[in-house]
């Protein structure tokens, strides 16, 4: 059996793929895997995968010398808004190598941008029908905006330039119109923009209450780091935010889908505070508008209310003269009336009187009779009552009189007791003394002052 060397054997590989594969050929594929290096070489690792399915049922490695590369990167970036990066399906022109030693490899000598941004626009087209299906794409946009969007949650890296244009404009408006602004600060840009950026939206939404409005700033910069706003995970949480989010991204080109999910899409971050400023400008003028309406209905109600009084007064005064003279007629019929029954009445009356005089006389002779006989009995019994109360009265002031002898405290001294004082006052008990007070001692001949030693 004769056999060849490994090495003859690759050779006669490399020489049948050389002459099958005299020229370059266009193929498409994804980028699985891609890394840079120093000297400004681009290694891939590029694969097919069946329609609708992940499993890879062709894998190769690729290269893009650095000659090549500086040339096709900007063109690619420039057609496509971003750049190369894993994931990517791209068209590209390889020549077919095959080393002895190294083996099989493409080396890619030309790309087609027009390829990865037809396909890049059906993904967008896809996410956008799958966030429009499961009813979430219009979510924020359904919103009620804030009359006063006073309180304003910021998502940007704290280094954008972007923020600080956002900033000088808010607070610098011409009508001087107070924000609160809150950082939160997030990566935005590169494979890590997304997680960071739902990141800062879950750490918002713990404070909802809070804010009014969210604002995601990203300012200026290349196209090419706009992709991560094409996610389909972060348009989902910017579409079911609870608060209406205002995409100021920085980018007229293009709309990713967070600016077609979000509340409203401005093209700078300076254009996202005048949106807010602007809020702020419409109220104030409806504000105004309804002012000028009030003080306007307010004066024609004024007026109309003042021409109604006028008339009122008029027509009052016309009935109360009327009524003047009506009553004026009544009264001076009523008196004649009046007077004419008085007369009437007095003379009845006087006829009625003269019997009853004559009875309420004799009833008051019968009266003093009684009560002249009753005063005549009291001046009998008076002097015997008048006896009697003086003498019970003598009783009880010689009672009384006794009784304060043996009170008297001049009877108590003159049986040997005595009362001693201190500062004035009659002493109970010697807790209340000190050493050294001077206390008096009263006795039935006389005083006498005794100082404490113990």
């Amino acid at each position: 059996m004769n056999a060849i060397t490994l090495y003859e054997l690759n050779s006669r590989i490399r020489q049948t793929l050389k002459e099958n594969f005299d020229e370059a050929v266009w193929i498409t594929a994804e980028i699985t895997e891609i890394q840079l290096n120093r000297s400004g070489h681009c290694y891939l690792q590029l694969a097919d995968k069946r329609e609708d399915e992940e499993n890879m049922v062709a894998t190769a490695r690729a290269t893009i010398w650095a000659f090549t590369f500086r040339t096709l990167r900007p063109y690619f970036e420039t057609m496509t808004g971003r750049p190369l990066a894993k994931g990517l399906k791209v068209m590209v022109l390889v020549e077919v190598v095959f080393h002895e030693l190294y083996g099989f490899s493409l080396n890619i000598r030309d790309i087609d941008p027009t390829y990865t941004v037809g396909d890049l626009e059906r993904e967008k087209r896809e996410i956008l029908a799958r966030l429009e299906s499961e009813g979430v794409i219009d979510m924020n946009r359904a919103l009620e905006f804030p009359c006063l969007p006073k309180n304003v949650a910021v998502i940007s890296s704290p280094t954008a330039a972007g923020l600080g244009d956002f900033m000088s404009q808010l607070q610098t408006n011409p009508q001087g119109y107070r924000f609160l602004v809150k950082l939160f600060p997030a990566v935005m840009q590169g494979e890590k923009t997304t997680d960071s950026v739902i990141a800062a939206l879950e750490r918002i939404y713990a404070y909802e209450s809070l804010f009014d409005v969210v604002v995601i700033i990203r300012g200026g910069g290349s196209q090419t780091d706009l992709s991560c706003f094409d996610s389909y995970e972060l348009a989902l949480n910017v579409a079911q935010f609870p608060l209406p989010v205002i995409a100021g991204i920085g980018h007229e080109r293009d709309e990713t889908i967070v600016d077609r999910v979000a509340y409203m899409r401005v093209k700078t971050p300076t254009a996202a505070a005048a949106f807010l400023i602007e809020a702020f400008r419409e109220q104030e003028e409806q504000l105004e508008n309804w002012r000028n309406d009030v003080v306007a209905g307010v004066q024609e109600l004024l007026h109309d209310e003042q021409t109604r009084q006028i008339k009122c007064v008029s027509d009052f005064k016309r009935f109360v003269q009327l009524l003047l003279t009506t009553h004026r007629s009544n009264l001076r019929w009523s008196s004649q009336r009046m007077e004419h029954a008085v007369e009437t009445y007095l003379r009845h009356w006087q006829t009625c009187f003269e019997p009853l005089k004559i009875k309420i006389a004799r009833r008051i002779d019968r009266l003093l009779d009684q009560q002249q006989g009753q005063l005549m009995q009291t001046e009998k019994r008076l002097p015997l009552l008048t006896a009697r109360i003086f003498s019970d009265h003598r009783k009880r002031l010689e009672m009384a009189e006794t009784t304060m002898k043996y009170v008297d405290p001049r009877q108590v001294l003159e049986r040997g007791y005595s009362i001693t004082r201190l500062h004035g006052k009659a002493l109970k008990s010697t807790a209340e003394l000190s050493e050294g007070e001077t206390v008096e001692t009263e006795l039935a001949g006389g005083k006498f002052y005794s100082k404490i030693v113990k």
